[in-house]
């Protein structure tokens, strides 16, 4: 343990004295089918990334019989605390929670049964935990086909029998949860839509009245209908309503920018530039990365990206200070 906090703090004491210097880009991230654990790398450029930990795993896969993976995860810091959901298996109702100071001590993993008594749904993918500065809570979103939605006759169910919309319960204290509820659905046309991503654009401006929300989300549908790429819709509050009628595929399916299928994106803005890092199965990257100084214009800087494993799955990278983690 002491090993690892050295490790850590050697780490994130490079870059100098300035908070920008400071910034350590973090990733946490599964391998294979998520049945091992949760594993981090990190880097100060938010290109070339480094093991956290010698590439073992931070915290191992809890034993919860058929709910024992441990995809997809997403962490938040918040007020001196790491919180981090995950995806428990794929067809589960629950979602994973722990929380540390320091990324290396982990809480005891609690499986969330988050919608409750509602069990007319097929699954629950992918939860991103955002903080709300807004309503001063914790937001998780996640995708789901519900047995209503898949059986609507609406047209918009995906090739493998999914029809995905994205759903919001939202906590104070991880202990008690609202009720989950529709959170987002694109119409004129609707299609299922997966792994929503929410980041904050102050727009560069003194005046915060122009101030925005910006989702980030995966068109579901298959290549021929349009799908299988990233898209943007925007709201003036983080929890919406966002406009309903998505933007032009960015990266993905359909795109010049690493034209597979792309998923599980997270979306940040750095030193005035927005980096979006997303999962390409399949493709020849492990990551992927495109920069924009507008949201619009997009530069692939998936080449130019290092990291420490093949095929590293479905994370979420976020910025957190240094001084963020403790030293021993």
């Amino acid at each position: 343990m002491k090993k690892q906090l050295l490790c850590i703090a050697a780490l994130l004491a490079l870059g100098g004295g300035t908070s920008r210097a400071d910034d350590i880009f973090l990733l946490p991230y599964f391998l294979g089918n998520g049945e091992t654990g949760i594993y981090f790398a990190t880097s100060h450029d938010g290109l070339k990334f480094q093991w956290l930990n010698d590439g073992k795993v931070v915290l191992p896969a809890p034993k919860w019989g058929q709910e024992s993976l441990t995809r997809d995860p997403s962490i938040v810091y918040h007020e001196g605390v790491f919180h981090m959901v995950w995806t428990t298996s794929w067809n589960s109702l629950s979602i994973g929670y722990a929380h540390s100071n320091d990324l290396v001590r982990w809480s005891e993993p609690t499986k969330i049964d988050i919608w409750g008594e509602f069990t007319a749904v097929k699954n629950t993918w992918a939860p991103e935990l955002h903080w709300d500065p807004e309503k001063h809570e914790f937001l998780i979103l996640w995708s789901s086909t519900t047995l209503a939605e898949l059986a609507d006759a609406d047209g918009s169910a995906d090739p493998h029998g999914n029809d995905h919309r994205t759903y919001a319960a939202r906590t104070k204290d991880f202990k008690t949860f609202s009720r989950p509820t529709l959170f987002f659905s694109p119409k004129n046309p609707e299609y299922g839509v997966i792994d929503p991503y929410i980041a904050h654009d102050n727009r560069n401006t003194t005046n915060t009245s122009d101030d925005r929300w910006v989702m980030v989300i995966k068109n579901e549908m298959p290549p021929e209908q349009g799908g299988k790429n990233l898209r943007l819709s925007f709201s003036k509050h983080m929890q919406g309503p966002f406009e309903t009628t998505l933007g032009p595929p960015l990266v993905g399916a359909g795109t010049d920018i690493v034209a597979t299928m792309g998923e599980g994106p997270s979306l940040l803005k750095h030193d005035g530039q927005w980096m979006l890092y997303w999962d390409a199965p399949g493709s020849d990257f492990s990551y992927c990365l495109a920069t924009s100084n507008d949201l619009k214009t997009w530069t692939n800087r998936s080449q130019e990206m290092t990291l420490p494993a093949k095929q590293m799955r479905h994370g979420t990278v976020l910025i957190v200070p240094a001084t963020a983690v403790a030293r021993p």
